[in-house]
């Protein structure tokens, strides 16, 4: 009876059993008011992303979303159907983790082919051709196959996500910009898409070239270290031969004047033991004489006295330099002095060598690390001044428009549209629409500043102003010591050592601002992804559910600075480059 049962189910067309909205085995059938039936999930889906609840098959509208229950004997016809249901004869490849597969397949998934923003589901070539076909599928939205497509609905008002607002940075759906975000600026989701693409690819660009540079940094840089190993080899021995044959000369002069010193002390010493012998003898030939004059002294024999007496000794005719000691001792002196006046020439050749070779290693150090600063500077510098008609009244700028300082009390000054006149801001006076450039700015030792740029629409009137790039505006600061990104939240930066000079680049194109310590040739920090160019207003063409089509207009960007307001300051200073 089971098996007759079996035959029976498996001869209706499994069209009889399939949702006319997702073209599958119904999954949780639920009757509408007019009769027709549909999977729970596909008729939910299908009244949410409409304004009002209406069948798809007969049009029958209903005044209030009708409150569906599951059809429980039609379920269990459905099982019983599915028991007889074929295998699928379609052979697939494991699934792999990041592919997307079809919603309504059973048994071995398909791999998806676009996902319905309306449905909420994805879809493989099978499955999707009602949206191509059936008339009421038809002005569903598809996109490429994605996960989550809960993500992509508004959790609020269950309807689709179709606009950004950049004031709030969020996605929303019809009913919040109308609600909440009516006064926001907003554009079509598929517009920021591609913005957002735009800055993507501009930033890998970017990240492209510095992984390129900083590779090419570095191989010059071990390029230049293995030179200099290799310079330090030939100098070290250079050095070391140039000092040896020193070491030898000084050795063979010191062998050469103690030979000579010896040879003359021998020579010396031998004069005066001939003189000793000399000596000897005569003193010999003096006692003798002194003997027999003493013996003669003595007789009492006169005849004697006048026959023996001798003659008297002439003198000696040996005489001794004593001068010679005195002679030997000036020599002496005399070699101290040339020696130590060698020592002293060559302590000062040392110190020129010595200096030389320190100014060689500080112009290599600077050559090697400055390298990026270096091209900013000399390829993208501008002559930068002040704007006087936008300074706050409290604020003072120089005559030549290059020093702005806080007075501390407000001065007379026309008012104009252009001038703040309640934060003590000054603005550069020209402003770039495309381009690089790059100017420097000089502290003075100020503890709390502000430089940086901002959009030409910048709130100038009152204290309604946030410095966020949200706002229009980049800037880096100094409050009491600690310095900030103010970005939204501030990002706080641990600087080992202040400023006093700081460096601003700009990329107008690659929407970037970076801030570099000039003396360090550091780089401090950098907005990347800026937003420059304002959108033009759009909530003409989204309250008629248009999309905006319209090509953004260039904004202007200026220089921003505001000094110290502490009496008594000093002032921010324009440098050239």
């Amino acid at each position: 009876m089971a098996s007759a049962n079996i035959q029976t189910w498996s001869s209706v067309p499994e069209d009889y059993f399939s949702c006319s909205i997702c073209l599958d085995v119904f999954t949780e059938p639920v009757s509408t008011p007019c009769g027709h039936n549909y999977c729970k999930g596909c008729i939910t889906g299908y009244w949410a992303s409409r304004d009002s609840s209406q069948c798809p098959l007969c049009k029958a509208e209903f005044r209030k979303t009708p409150v569906l229950q599951v059809n429980t004997e039609f379920r269990d016809m459905l099982e019983l159907f599915k028991k007889t249901k074929p295998a699928a004869d379609v052979k697939s490849s494991p699934p792999m983790v990041d592919e997307v597969f079809c919603d309504p397949c059973h048994g071995m998934k398909r791999k998806a082919l676009k996902s319905c923003l309306v449905c909420l589901a994805s879809y493989c070539n099978g499955h999707l051709r009602p949206h191509r076909s059936v008339q009421a599928l038809k002005w569903h939205k598809l996109i490429n196959p994605v996960k989550n497509l809960e993500n992509r609905m508004c959790r609020k008002h269950n309807k689709v996500l179709e606009f950004f607002c950049k004031e709030d940075q969020s996605c929303v759906c019809v009913l919040c910009f109308k609600d909440h975000h009516v006064m926001h600026e907003a554009i079509s989701l598929d517009e920021e898409f591609k913005g957002r693409k735009n800055k993507v690819k501009n930033v890998k660009r970017e990240v492209k070239q510095s992984l390129s540079n900083k590779h090419g940094m570095i191989q010059a840089i071990q390029n230049s270290m293995k030179q200099g190993r290799e310079e330090l080899g030939r100098t070290k021995a250079e050095t070391a031969t140039a000092f040896d044959a020193l070491v030898a000369l000084v050795m063979t002069k010191k062998i050469t004047l103690i030979e000579l010193l010896e040879e003359k002390q021998k020579e010396a010493e031998q004069r005066a033991e001939s003189l000793i012998r000399q000596l000897q003898l005569e003193i010999v030939e003096d006692n003798r004489l002194s003997d027999k004059l003493k013996e003669l002294s003595e007789t009492e024999d006169d005849f004697r006295l006048l026959q023996d007496l001798p003659a008297v000794p002439s003198p000696s005719n040996i005489n001794y330099p004593v001068t010679e000691s005195a002679q030997r001792l000036l020599e002496t002196e005399t070699v101290k002095k040339a020696v130590a006046k060698m020592v002293k020439t060559l302590d000062e050749q040392m110190e020129i060598i010595t200096g030389e070779v320190n100014m060689v290693k500080g112009q290599q150090t600077k050559s090697g690390f400055d390298d990026e600063l270096g091209i900013i500077q000399s390829q993208h510098a501008v002559n930068l001044a002040l704007n006087p008609d936008t300074a706050h009244p409290c604020l003072i700028v120089s005559e030549d428009r290059k020093e702005v300082r806080d007075g501390g009390t407000k001065t007379r000054v026309p008012d104009n549209p252009m001038r703040f006149d309640s934060l003590r801001y000054v603005l550069g006076d020209e402003g770039f629409s495309s381009g690089t450039f790059y100017f420097e700015i000089k502290l003075n030792g100020q503890t709390r500043w502000e430089v940086g740029m901002a959009r030409e629409s910048i709130s100038r009137k009152g204290v309604d102003l946030s410095l966020s790039p949200e706002n229009g505006c980049w800037t880096l600061g100094c409050y009491w010591g600690r310095y900030q990104a103010n970005t939204n939240p501030p990002v706080i930066l641990s600087l080992s050592n202040g400023p006093e000079k700081i460096g601003v680049f700009v990329d107008y194109e690659g929407g970037l601002v970076s801030f570099y310590d000039v003396d360090t040739r550091a780089l401090i920090y950098s907005f990347s992804g800026c937003a420059f160019t304002e959108s033009a207003p759009f909530l003409r063409n989204v309250l008629s559910l248009r999309l905006y089509g319209g090509a953004p207009s260039k904004t202007k960007i200026y220089p921003l600075f505001r000094p110290d307001a502490e009496q008594g300051s000093t002032s921010l200073q324009i440098i050239p480059v």
